[in-house]
C-alpha cells in the first residue's frame, strides 16, 4: 500500500493506494512521489506517465490533515523521514505535486470517483486528464475557511478561463467530468471500465514519437507560459531548433521516406 510504480517499455504507471485515508497526500506519500518523479525525469527511457488511484471510488481526498497540515504548520515536531523531508525545503509540497513542472516528460492523470482539492491541484499540473463519466471534482477550501495555495489560483484560469476557474475556487461546489469537459480541463471522458484503456491508449500514441521532441513540446508548454509574445517565441526557437536539427529529426525524415517507422 502507498504509492504503486509500474514501467512497461517506454511507460510509466504511478498509482495511488492508500486505501485507509483515502488516497490523502501524507508527507511519506508527498516524498515518494517526488521522488518519482525525479527518476522519470533522469530515466531517458520514459516517455509518458499515467497517474492514477487503485480504490475504486476515489482519485485522491487531498492533503493529510492528520499529518501533513499539523507538520507544515508547525503545530507538531516531525517524526518520520517523509515528515523531516516536508519541512527541510519550501518547495517539498509544490514538487510532490507537480505545481512547478519541472519534469520534461507528459503526465497523464487517470480521474475516476472523488478528485479533491490537493488530488485536484495535483491533476492541474499534469499535461493531459482522462477522467471516467462518474468521476466528481471538487475545490472545497472555501467552505473550511481556508484557501488553495498548490497552484489551483494560478493553473485553473490557464485551463478553464478566469470566470469559470472562480466558480470551482469560490463555491466550493462539485463539478462533473462532463462539465469538466465542456469547459476544456479534461481531454477526454470515458466509461470506468475504459478508463485505464484509455489513459494507455493515449500514452502509447505519444511514446512512440520522438523522445527528444516530446520533452521539447513539454518544456515549451512550461516554459513560455505567462512570457511576452516576443520572449514566448525566442523560447520556442531556443528549446526547438536543437531538436530540429538533431539526430532524431533526421531519423524521422529518413523514416518516412523510406515508408517504415522511425527507430526513436
Amino acid at each position: 500500500m502507498g504509492i504503486e510504480f509500474m514501467k512497461e517499455d517506454h511507460i510509466v504507471r504511478v498509482g495511488l493506494n492508500i486505501p485507509e485515508t483515502k488516497n490523502a497526500l501524507s508527507p511519506d506519500a508527498l516524498l515518494d512521489l517526488f521522488t518519482i518523479w525525479e527518476q522519470c525525469q533522469q530515466d531517458k527511457e520514459v516517455r509518458a506517465i499515467i497517474l492514477y488511484s487503485a480504490l475504486p471510488d476515489i482519485f485522491c481526498s487531498g492533503m493529510d490533515l492528520n499529518t501533513a497540515i499539523p507538520v507544515l504548520t508547525a503545530a507538531r515536531k516531525p517524526e518520520t523521514e517523509g515528515e523531516k523531508w516536508l519541512i527541510s525545503r519550501d518547495d517539498a509540497v509544490g514538487r510532490a505535486m507537480l505545481k512547478y513542472r519541472d519534469l520534461d516528460k507528459p503526465v497523464i492523470a487517470a480521474i475516476h470517483g472523488y478528485c479533491l482539492t490537493g488530488g485536484f491541484e495535483m491533476s492541474m499540473g499534469c499535461e493531459l486528464r482522462v477522467a471516467s463519466d462518474d468521476a466528481l471534482f471538487q475545490m472545497r477550501e472555501t467552505t473550511l475557511g481556508i484557501m488553495p495555495v498548490g497552484g489551483s489560483n494560478v493553473f485553473l484560469p490557464m485551463q478553464v478561463g478566469a470566470t469559470r476557474a472562480l466558480e470551482i475556487l469560490l463555491t466550493g461546489n462539485n463539478f462533473p467530468s462532463a462539465t469538466l469537459y465542456e469547459w476544456g480541463f479534461l481531454n477526454r471522458v470515458v466509461p470506468r471500465d475504459k478508463l485505464m484503456d484509455s489513459a494507455m491508449e493515449l500514452a502509447a500514441r505519444i511514446a512512440q514519437n520522438g523522445p527528444t521532441s516530446i520533452r521539447g513540446i513539454v518544456r515549451c508548454s512550461r516554459e513560455t507560459r505567462g512570457l511576452s509574445l516576443e520572449d514566448a517565441m525566442k523560447k520556442e526557437m531556443e528549446i526547438g531548433m536543437p531538436i530540429f536539427m538533431s539526430e532524431e529529426a533526421r531519423e524521422g525524415v529518413r523514416a518516412q521516406k523510406e515508408k517504415r517507422k522511425p527507430r526513436f
